[in-house]
């Protein structure tokens, strides 16, 4: 298992220009992705409430963006502690947890390659986080290196079907960015995410077949998890969907078809 570790932590040219780019982008982006309303918060805290109990625990959020988990899960009583590899992210997350007065430990740390030492967290979550990874299953690894046994991992996750839609999906897609590129008098192509480049070599990108749920459940049972399992979360996927109604026509086409997923996360034990 040393050894293992060892790998693991070892720099890669390749991955560092890759994480390079993610960075600057989250560092642009900085609002994204926190709860869109008190409803769809309600409905997160409480399928946390049900997972996580009153006990409290140490949790180390991975990839915690602008703190949405973090924050959660702090205001429950828990000892938390959220990573990001955008200063700009968590700046955003800092001022957040200072509004609502809690004070989680938000800090710069790499997914792949945490600073911290073997089984000192009860729990490790993520919220959206495997598909933007260049080496996820290494990620899971780490994951797995720093709970302590019986610990669990969580990962929230979207599952949307009608994504991959070949050619026309391309012309939706091309259109929606066209129409906000001429409405809103910005160049869209420039806040896609990242470069075909980058995409291409994030092995569980959403433009993926291999983003699919059976896909990274199979990446932590390799991780070397235990009784990894999937649990939908029907009443955050009813409150999303609603909420997608209200997105202007251009974003669904560059977004592809969002009427149809839901949100779920899987779920696995250190032993």
């Amino acid at each position: 298992m040393t050894l293992l570790i060892s790998s693991i932590n070892k720099k890669e040219p390749e991955s560092d220009y890759i994480k390079e780019e993610i960075r600057e982008y989250w560092d642009r982006t900085k609002e994204h992705a926190f709860f869109k309303n008190d409803e769809e918060e309600k409905a997160w805290r409480s399928s946390l409430s049900e997972e996580f109990g009153l006990k409290k625990l140490k949790i180390l959020d991975v990839g915690t963006g602008n703190g949405s988990l973090s924050l959660v899960l702090a205001e429950m009583g828990h000892d938390v502690v959220g990573i990001d590899i955008s200063e700009g992210m968590l700046s955003v997350a800092r001022k957040k947890a200072e509004e609502r007065g809690v004070h989680p430990d938000l800090r710069i740390g790499d997914a792949e390659a945490l600073e911290f030492e073997d089984g000192c967290f009860d729990a490790v979550v993520s919220r959206i986080v495997l598909w933007t990874l260049p080496n996820p299953q290494k990620a899971i690894i780490e994951w797995r290196r720093v709970l302590k046994p019986g610990g669990k991992v969580y990962t929230f996750e979207i599952e949307s079907w009608g994504k991959n839609e070949g050619t026309g999906r391309w012309i939706k897609k091309n259109l929606g960015l066209s129409l906000i590129t001429i409405i809103e008098r910005k160049n869209a192509w420039k806040t896609e995410h990242y470069s075909k480049d980058v995409n291409e070599k994030l092995p569980i990108s959403y433009e993926k077949a291999s983003s699919s749920a059976i896909n990274k459940v199979e990446l932590f049972r390799k991780g070397g998890f235990n009784d990894v399992s999937v649990f939908k979360m029907k009443e955050v996927s009813d409150i999303s969907k609603k909420n997608r109604r209200e997105v202007p026509l251009r974003y669904k086409l560059t977004w592809g078809n969002f009427g149809d997923y839901m949100w779920y996360y899987i779920k696995g034990c250190k032993m």
